[in-house]
């Protein structure tokens, strides 16, 4: 085969590749989240084959209604209580506007600044004109408006699922077939380092799911006990946030201040240190301590590549980044290395 020819035939798979990504574009998402959930879950599937050997398609069903379920499940549970919330804050507002709004008794127990949060709470919302004047910025055209937008929102985050779904299916099912081909793909298209660059990118994913995702719910569990233990409000939906949170740099702060918070206006100041100390040790610990080992342990990758890829990740495509960001900091590193460790000019001693 002559130079044009190869040439024609790199300009025709780089035209195609373009379209296709251009036509395809908005599935992109589902595709990668199917692939880095068929990661996760390919220790299972080995299982699961012990068990049932042969049957890849059974295997893949269960796997991928198992994972349904996993997700759809609690989401339900949250959406049916954001509309019972929902209601309840349309007449709450309804009737603030109609009666105002008393003084709360938490506010006596706040460690400082009650006697002006008190003043101010009289003089801007415990008369029906003053609470009216104040609320009157929660426009119900607008919310009407926010809430159609997020509907449609919605619409579109679940047809991306039901894609990703059907597409964990035929992934976990043609596993092997797909593995084969990636590795003739990349062995022909960079030699004795393509399946070396697969096997890192493999396990940047394997160890960010260990380190993130598995530590998250970990942590997720553990705060929700204490969330329990001291009389937290909800202590389980915020044990859950909490485990959702942990899984983004600072996340797991976050939900912990609503938590302290909530027991600050209580009036448990102890309980509420307490429960901000517990909370800062946890995820100081699991930040510098067990994420790093997880994570750099199984890319060998120094954990400040790892944080660059978590956070610049999230900046840039959403929660997908958590993944997608380390594996490819993990790939640049080892192309880096490799680079280095080939090309380098020999240097006399002096």
């Amino acid at each position: 085969m002559d130079t044009r020819q190869t040439a024609a035939r790199i300009a025709l798979a780089a035209a195609l590749a373009v379209a296709g990504l251009w036509i395809g574009a908005a599935f992109v998402p589902a595709v990668l989240w199917a692939g880095v959930v068929a990661v996760a879950v390919d220790p299972l599937r080995r299982l699961l084959l012990d068990r049932l050997p042969g049957r890849h398609a059974t295997v893949a069903a269960i796997i991928t209604v198992g994972v349904a379920l996993l997700v759809v499940v609690p989401l339900a549970l949250a959406v049916t209580q954001a509309l019972t919330e929902a209601h309840a804050l349309a007449e709450w507002l309804a009737t603030a506007r109609s009666t105002g709004i008393p003084v709360p008794a938490w506010v006596a127990n706040l460690p400082f600044g009650a006697g002006e949060v008190a003043a101010w709470w009289s003089a801007h919302l415990a008369t029906p004109d003053a609470a009216a004047q104040q609320l009157e910025r929660f426009d119900t055209a607008m919310l009407i408006e926010h809430s159609r937008t997020l509907g449609q929102s919605l619409l579109k985050r679940a047809i991306i699922f039901a894609f990703t779904v059907v597409t964990l299916f035929f992934i976990v099912r043609d596993r092997d077939a797909i593995v084969r081909q990636l590795s003739t793909a990349v062995s022909r298209a960079f030699g004795g380092a393509g399946p070396r660059l697969g096997r890192q990118i493999l396990a940047s994913i394997r160890g960010t799911i260990d380190g993130l995702v598995l530590v998250g719910l970990a942590q997720g569990v553990v705060m929700a006990v204490i969330y329990l233990v001291a009389g937290v409000p909800h202590p389980i939906l915020l044990g859950m946030v909490s485990g959702l949170g942990a899984m983004v740099p600072f996340g797991l702060i976050a939900v912990m201040l609503i938590a302290v918070f909530l027991l600050v206006i209580k009036g448990a100041i102890v309980t509420a240190i307490v429960v901000g100390a517990l909370g800062s040790v946890l995820n100081f610990s699991a930040d510098h301590f067990v994420r790093p080992a997880l994570i750099g342990g199984a890319t060998r990758l120094p954990f400040v590549w790892v944080l660059i890829g978590i956070v610049g990740g999230v900046e840039t495509i959403g929660l997908l980044g958590l993944f997608v960001g380390p594996a490819v900091m993990a790939a640049l590193v080892l192309v880096w290395r490799e680079f280095v460790a080939e090309g380098a000019p020999e240097v006399p001693e002096p």
